[in-house]
């Protein structure tokens, strides 16, 4: 993964859409045409992004996670992700595009979002396998928003953001982590992930401990632990941690701020403490990360 450039774009939605549209639709090998098949640079996006891959090879790296791209599987990349996309053949596929604006025009709630388990904005992103007997379901989906989207001259938005829904309802019912069957232990287990998850984007550089976060939720810690893990094979302390980590690494490659103040800006007291603690996670110094990751 080429990390030499210090401060990494972010494209805005405006970048990639020619008018006010707040959603677009793109062909995965047309992209890869006009660009001549040259991979991308680790770049972000203010908005949500779907990749779904009906025939590709390559490497996908999100937030410094390798995942292999194969044939029938969807990325759900979150706004502000880091990720970079090589592939070595021409692929077959979409790349679905939309801002949290079209979102709220389409009434398609926060926590909805929140409640797939599909768009993860740290730690592990790994991309969700499509047998071949669903496939029809997600393509019939896709050509449905093509069509809409070039046909209708009148509420062609509610339209396309009709099918989104369906389309991420969808991925929500294939996706593996949900194992329980009891609606109210779902809904009760899922406002805690959303809570706790929403809770961590705000104050994950003042509050580290699991203890925290379950005061806030009124639950033990151990609930939430086995709560958080329940739904996304991960514990709320791993969940910490991996946010940490990650904006760590993310102010390390594409700034010039010291150790010492990230240390600050993460909420550790001693710079120490932080180098420990990165190490432990990593297996390099912040420094040592900086410098290799640079070089790569």
């Amino acid at each position: 993964m080429n990390l030499l450039q210090k401060d990494i774009k972010t494209h805005s939605f405006a970048d990639s859409s020619a008018d006010d549209a707040t959603f677009t639709l793109k062909r995965m090998e047309d992209v890869y045409r006009k660009t001549n098949g040259a991979p991308d640079v680790p770049h972000r996006h203010d908005y949500y992004t779907i990749i779904f891959i009906e025939r590709g090879q390559g490497t996908h790296f999100i937030d410094f996670t390798e995942y292999e791209i194969v044939d029938r599987s969807i990325f759900f990349i979150m706004p502000g992700q880091m990720h970079q996309v090589i592939l070595t053949s021409e692929p077959t596929g979409w790349i679905i595009t939309f801002t949290e604006e079209f979102l709220i025009a389409n009434s398609i709630p926060d926590k909805m979002i929140n409640d797939i388990y599909l768009f993860n904005d740290y730690g592990q992103s790994p991309p969700l396998p499509i047998n071949e007997n669903d496939m029809p379901v997600y393509k019939n989906l896709i050509l449905q928003m093509a069509h809409f989207e070039k046909s209708l001259e009148t509420y062609t938005q509610e339209a396309v953001g009709s099918l989104v829904k369906v389309f991420l309802i969808q991925g929500n019912n294939h996706c593996s982590l949900r194992k329980s069957n009891n609606p109210q232990l779902i809904e009760t287990s899922n406002h805690i992930l959303r809570t706790f998850k929403q809770l961590l984007n705000k104050k994950y550089a003042t509050d580290h401990m699991v203890s925290d976060y379950a005061y806030e939720l009124a639950v033990t810690s151990d609930y939430l632990n086995k709560t958080v893990k329940n739904l996304t094979g991960k514990s709320a302390k791993e969940y910490i941690q991996s946010k940490l980590i990650t904006e760590a690494k993310r102010s390390l490659l594409f700034s010039n701020i010291s150790n010492k103040e990230l240390a600050y800006e993460l909420g550790f007291e001693e710079s120490a403490h932080f180098n420990n603690f990165f190490k432990k996670a990593t297996g390099q110094t912040p420094s040592e990360f900086r410098v290799l990751a640079r070089q790569s």
